[in-house]
C-alpha cells in the first residue's frame, strides 16, 4: 500500500511518496497476541525519513501508535531527551497520529525515538529514526551582464537567502533558576490548594511576551489551569517568576507534573542542554494516620469586672473595666463595650491573642453606666458576657 506524506520544512510543503506500513496488520498482530497476556502497543515514526538529510529549519515530526485497547500516551525523544509527551485527543482510539513541530537549532546528527503507552500502562519498544541536519543552502540572485550594443537586461530581484533568514530569526530557550515555592517533594494534605512558582531565565534570543504560554505537557495535572500567558515582557537574559494555582490530588504518594513554554508559533521549549527538557512540580500527598479532627464548636467563656469595685462610683472617679476570657483552643479576640450616662453603646478597647483585656475611662457624668465584653476564638465562635451597671453619683459636700 502506498501513502503520501506531507513534510513541512521551513514553511515549505514537500510531498513524499513512501511505502506505508500496513496499519491494519499491526493492529491484527497485537489483537491476536492478546490471548497470551498483556500486549505492548506499537509505535513508529513516519517523518522525517530514516537517514534523511535536512537543512537547519523547522520541520514536522509525524508518528503513529496502535493498540487494540487504545493508546494512552505517546512520547518522542530527541538525542535521549524527552521532546514531547502527551496523550492523544481520545485515549480509546486504537490508532492515533502524533504530530510535533521540531526546530533544530544547529547542524548535526539527531536520533529521534518514539514510544507509546496503552491504557493498561504497558509501554511499547522504542522505534528510532536517524536524521542529519546540515547548514542551510544559500540561494543567490542571477549575475547580470550589460553589453554596449544592447539595452540593459531587465533586473530580476535577488531572492532572499536561507542564511539571511536564519540570521534574522531568533531562538527560544529557558534556564531553570530556582523553585520560589513548593520545592521538590513538599508534603501536602490531600485536596489542599497551593501555588507553584518557578523562576526561569530567558536563555534564548527572542523576547518573551503575552504570545508565550506556560503549558502542562504530562504527568499529574493537579487541576492545572494552563495555558497561561507570560505576564510580563522578558528580554534575553532576563528572569521571570511563573506561578500556577494547583490542587493536591486526593491519592496519597508522590505526584509530578511537567511543564514547558509554548511559543507564538506553537513550538514547545524548556530547559536543559537541549532547551527541550520540561521543568516540573513534584509533591508528596500524605494522609493523617488518625481520625480526621473535629471542628471546634465551643465558644469561649468571658467574665467582666471594674475597679474601684461597687455598684456606685462618684463622678470624680476614673474606672478601669476588665474582661477575662478562656477557651478550649485559645482566645483570639476580646472587645469591651461601655455605655456612658446619656451616650450610645461604644466599643472602647480591643485586645487580640490575650486572655485578659482592660480599659480605663472617666470620670463620667451622673447617671447609669453599663458595660459588657465579647470574646471570640480562632474558629469564629463568640460569646458575650453579662451586662454590668454602675450608678455614677455626685458627691455633695
Amino acid at each position: 500500500m502506498m501513502a503520501t506524506l506531507l513534510l513541512r520544512r521551513g514553511g515549505r510543503a514537500v510531498h513524499t511518496t513512501l511505502a506505508a506500513i500496513s496499519l491494519g496488520a499491526a493492529l491484527a498482530l497485537a489483537a491476536c497476541s492478546g490471548s497470551e497476556g498483556a500486549t505492548a502497543p506499537q509505535a513508529w515514526i513516519d517523518a522525517p525519513l530514516h537517514e534523511s538529510t535536512h537543512p537547519v529549519a523547522p520541520m514536522e515530526v509525524v508518528a503513529h501508535a496502535a493498540d487494540p485497547g487504545g493508546v494512552a500516551l505517546v512520547e518522542i525523544s530527541i538525542n535521549d531527551e524527552v521532546f514531547s509527551r502527551r496523550p492523544p485527543e481520545s485515549t480509546s482510539t486504537s490508532l492515533v497520529t502524533f504530530r510535533a513541530d521540531w526546530d533544530p537549532q544547529a547542524p548535526g546528527e539527531y536520533t529521534l525515538l518514539v514510544r507509546a503507552q496503552n491504557n493498561a500502562g504497558v509501554w511499547s519498544d522504542a522505534s528510532s529514526t536517524r536524521v542529519v541536519v546540515t547548514e542551510a543552502e544559500v540561494i543567490t540572485g542571477p549575475i547580470l551582464v550589460l553589453t554596449p550594443t544592447s539595452a540593459p537586461l531587465p533586473q530580476r530581484p535577488a531572492l532572499p537567502t536561507r542564511t539571511a533568514a536564519l540570521a534574522a530569526a531568533c531562538t527560544d530557550r529557558a534556564a531553570f533558576v530556582t523553585d520560589v515555592t513548593i520545592p521538590d517533594n513538599t508534603n501536602l494534605a490531600a485536596g489542599s490548594p497551593f501555588t507553584k512558582i518557578w523562576r526561569l531565565r530567558n536563555d534564548g534570543t527572542c523576547t518573551w511576551d503575552e504570545g508565550y504560554k506556560l503549558v502542562f505537557v504530562d504527568g499529574t495535572p493537579m487541576n492545572n489551569p494552563t495555558p497561561l500567558s507570560i505576564p510580563n515582557l522578558v528580554a534575553p537574559g532576563g528572569t521571570i517568576d511563573l506561578a500556577v494555582d494547583l490542587v493536591a490530588p486526593t491519592a496519597s504518594g508522590a505526584h509530578r507534573g511537567n511543564y514547558q513554554i509554548r511559543g507564538p508559533q506553537g513550538v514547545h521549549f524548556g530547559v536543559g542542554a537541549s532547551g527541550l527538557t520540561p521543568f516540573y512540580v513534584q509533591i508528596v500527598v500524605s494522609r493523617p494516620s488518625g481520625p480526621a479532627p473535629t471542628a471546634d464548636s465551643q465558644a469561649p467563656s468571658v467574665g467582666i469586672s471594674h475597679s474601684p469595685s461597687g455598684s456606685s462610683i462618684p463622678t470624680t472617679q476614673v474606672i478601669t473595666f476588665t474582661a477575662t476570657a478562656s477557651d478550649n483552643v485559645g482566645v483570639a479576640r476580646i472587645d469591651i463595650y461601655v455605655t456612658a450616662p446619656g451616650q450610645f453603646p461604644g466599643k472602647v478597647k480591643t485586645c487580640t491573642s490575650a486572655n485578659s483585656c482592660s480599659y480605663t475611662g472617666g470620670p463620667y457624668p451622673q447617671g447609669n453606666l453599663s458595660y459588657y465584653a465579647v470574646a471570640r476564638d480562632a474558629a469564629g465562635n463568640e460569646s458575650t458576657s453579662s451586662v454590668a451597671t454602675v450608678v455614677i453619683y455626685v458627691v455633695i459636700s
